[in-house]
């Protein structure tokens, strides 16, 4: 392929107003990563999604996962084990 994918500290510093860079990558051959997540509200701030898009097509997936501290901790300092258990299953949608 004429493109290649950089990891995210190296290959983001794309100028928005340079729209001749756009232009050279613009082929029908070239994949886009799209991130998915955590924020999005179909993912219930659980999940992050690296999605390496060829057209349509998602030629690649890389789950992040961890997304979900809300305090958990702190608030189970004040909570016996079977009442911590409860709130915890019903928060995490991934378990």
């Amino acid at each position: 392929m004429p493109y290649t994918l950089k990891p995210a500290d190296q290959g983001f510093g794309v100028d928005i107003e340079n729209t001749e860079y756009l232009k050279d990558h613009l082929d029908t051959g070239d994949r886009w990563t799209l991130n998915f997540g955590p924020q999005h509200p179909a993912t219930h701030t659980t999940l992050r999604l690296v999605l390496e898009l060829d057209g349509e097509r998602i030629a690649r997936c890389t789950p992040h996962i961890g997304y979900l501290h809300s305090g958990f901790e702190k608030l189970g300092e004040a909570l016996d084990y079977n009442q911590y258990v409860t709130i915890v299953s019903r928060m995490n949608y991934l378990s």
